[in-house]
């Protein structure tokens, strides 16, 4: 599959963002990029990254029709300060290729003159380093869309692994899911100092084990009162100890039980959202 980035022609920009409501209607392909500020960069100006990333999305990401939403993470409680995560949602595994040409004649269309655009595209990868990683994920049920919002929010990404039981035919199946689908409807969309939840797998990457949950706040104070809330809540509706031995057991036999925590901020300059389609 031929891929291009925004950054540097052939490594495409896909991630994940998750402030479409559709998601919880079907499945979504995810493609997370992680790219890397240059540190070298003597006079870096986060305005002026701004100002460039905007004018990219403003005139290819948002014309695109091939891509639902992006989202830009920057770095506040992770292993790397270096680290932006550029996010874009699709509907299918072909949309991604489609998305990839759409964007190239979007570029030609937004920079005609070929020194113009190669100069834009020059100034654009001055501010990052050469490393970046790819994923791509596909979302599951479960859910809690995020309302459209101009404020920057918060990103908490736990990151679980599963234990591929000898007993299941995959990583997780329905007895996961039914658990995962009680918890999230009698906990995560009741905590209401969360304004998002999105749980997604592993699809094409580093490390199939993987199973990914978002839960967006709107501040850092907001995300500890709403993991303490996840307590509550459970020990509410999982009443007695055979009931969270039940829960803790099906758990325990599909997730490994270590667990990675970063936190992001996000750029709502560069977001783009779509609503639910019309009935």
């Amino acid at each position: 599959m031929k891929t291009t980035n925004h950054f540097f022609k052939g490594i495409i920009v896909v991630c994940l963002l998750i402030t479409v409501s559709i998601f919880s209607q079907e499945q979504l392909y995810i493609n997370v990029t992680t790219m890397h500020r240059n540190m070298n960069l003597e006079d870096f100006s986060m305005d002026e990254w701004k100002t460039v990333e905007v004018e990219y999305h403003e005139k290819v990401t948002m014309k695109n029709e091939y891509i639902l939403s992006s989202t830009t993470l920057l770095h506040y409680f992770t292993s790397d300060n270096s680290e932006v995560v550029f996010i874009t949602v699709y509907p299918s595994w072909t949309a991604i290729e489609e998305a990839t040409k759409r964007n190239e004649e979007l570029e030609k269309e937004a920079w005609p003159d070929e020194e113009t655009r190669k100069a834009f595209f020059k100034n654009q990868r001055t501010y990052y380093a050469n490393e970046h990683s790819d994923e791509i994920y596909i979302t599951i049920p479960g859910v809690k869309a995020l309302e459209e919002t101009d404020l920057p929010l918060i990103y908490y990404v736990r990151t679980s692994y599963f234990a591929y039981p000898e007993d299941s035919d995959g990583a997780y199946n329905d007895e996961f899911m039914s658990m995962l689908n009680e918890y999230n409807e009698a906990v995560t969309h009741k905590n209401d100092y969360y304004k998002g939840y999105y749980p997604q797998v592993h699809f094409y990457g580093a490390d199939r084990t993987e199973f990914v949950e978002v839960f967006i706040t709107e501040t850092l104070a907001e995300l500890e009162r709403g993991i303490s809330n996840q307590g509550k809540l459970f020990r509410a509706h999982w009443e007695g100890d055979d009931r969270q031995k039940e829960y803790r057991m099906v758990m325990g036999k599909f997730l490994t039980g270590i667990h990675g925590d970063r936190i992001y901020s996000s750029v709502p300059e560069l977001n783009k959202t779509i609503e639910d389609p019309e009935e």
